[in-house]
């Protein structure tokens, strides 16, 4: 028997010196009701091998659990930017259509005239053209920016905005 199989059946080893002690000491006029087999002593260099199986074991054991708990913290925090990221592109879209809606409201009002989307489009990039100039101007780092800034500048972004959404559309293009 091995060494693990002892320690398994501690209990058969029990059963087997009780019937050898049985059948030896009857001669002599001794009964045995019963053969305690209460604990297994191997050499002490086994027992430090087994207690090193066990560490090690245990050792691999921990580090698996650690590798899968960092593995569930970066898939949550990757979870929790991608929806942080949704919810703030969500938010931008509604600020946005507010602002055409607003910007359509106020240029109609009264008028009954219906503005065209190549308009609105370029109302809206005209707000965010300035949006920008203001961002820059707060930002709290001192840096330069040179912009072109000029009536036609801005209608020139438009243009150049337009054209290159329509180039991407365009079938064909890679």
């Amino acid at each position: 028997m091995s060494l693990d199989e002892a320690f398994e059946k501690k209990d058969d080893v029990s059963v087997a010196v009780q019937q050898k002690l049985v059948e030896e000491m009857s001669e002599y006029g001794f009964q045995i009701h019963k053969a305690l087999v209460t604990e297994l002593v191997p050499n002490a260099e086994v027992v430090q091998s087994m207690n090193e199986i066990n560490k090690q074991k245990r050792l691999r054991d921990a580090a698996i659990m650690a590798a899968e708990a960092d593995k569930v913290r970066v898939v949550k925090a990757a979870e929790g930017a991608a929806d942080a990221a949704q919810l703030q592109g969500e938010g931008i879209a509604r600020q946005r259509r507010a602002i055409i809606d607003g910007l359509r409201d106020s240029i109609t009002h009264g008028s009954g005239e219906a503005l065209s989307t190549d308009k609105i489009s370029e109302l809206l990039l005209i707000t965010q053209y300035f949006e920008t100039l203001r961002d820059i101007a707060a930002s709290s780092k001192a840096q330069t920016v040179f912009l072109p800034h000029s009536a036609g500048a801005v209608a020139d972004v438009a243009s150049q905005v337009r054209n290159g959404i329509m180039q991407a559309g365009a079938p064909g293009r890679m």
